[in-house]
């Protein structure tokens, strides 16, 4: 059994430390959000939060596997479910009023493209700006949004005039991300269904193969 116990705490360590760098991928997202793309800072900040807590809790559990604590090893199972069902929760909640965030977020962008002054000056630093050096795109619906299109109107790499609007690839783009988000949230709560039942199973080894040298002494 001590053999079993051991090979349990191994898997489990294997899982957490997956866990802990899937929770600085999370992290590293939400930094990357923050500083490159400043008009989703609520959302990075979410982001970045979320992916401190999963490295957080992941530490709680390599922390009682490494040290075979089974009370540890079952408060860290017991989060895990409890963080599986808030995020089963919240995705589902999303995901019933999509269309309601998608109005949302395009209304977000008349507030962006009603910030600045138009024409806007050849070297703008506004957020419109920002999006359309970020998405190769130009103005609100087009290039004829603009007298004289600004420098962010045109492709870095070979200098041309983009043509599309910001506006629908602002909304494919979100789209695209929600798709890949619903993927990745499977992965997370898939990951940490894995890690939940090493740890459950490791803890009551832990208990079994203690109460057996209490009751069997070598």
């Amino acid at each position: 059994m001590a053999c079993s116990t051991k090979t349990l705490k191994v898997f489990s360590l294997i899982w957490d430390i997956l866990y802990a760098l899937l929770g600085l991928a999370i992290v590293g997202i939400g930094a990357y959000v923050i500083f490159e793309l400043e008009y989703f800072n609520t959302a990075a900040f979410v982001i970045l939060g979320l992916g401190i807590v999963v490295f957080l809790t992941a530490l709680l559990g390599s922390l009682g596997a490494a040290h075979e604590s089974s009370q540890i090893s079952k408060v860290f199972a017991i989060i895990l479910i409890l963080w599986v069902v808030l995020q089963i929760i919240s995705v589902g909640f999303v995901w019933i009023f999509q269309t309601t965030l998608l109005i949302n977020i395009n209304s977000t962008f008349d507030q962006l493209w009603g910030s600045p002054t138009v024409p806007i000056k050849p070297g703008n630093t506004s957020h419109i700006a920002n999006i359309e050096r970020w998405l190769d795109c130009c103005g609100n619906v087009g290039s004829s949004d603009y007298l004289l299109p600004p420098n962010s109107c045109y492709n870095s790499l070979t200098d041309k005039l983009n043509l599309d609007g910001c506006r629908q690839k602002f909304l494919d783009y979100v789209v695209e991300r929600w798709q890949a988000f619903n993927f990745c949230a499977i992965g997370v709560v898939l990951v940490e269904l894995i890690c939940a039942a090493f740890a459950w199973v490791l803890a009551n080894s832990i208990v079994n193969r203690w109460r057996r040298s209490k009751y069997y002494p070598k």
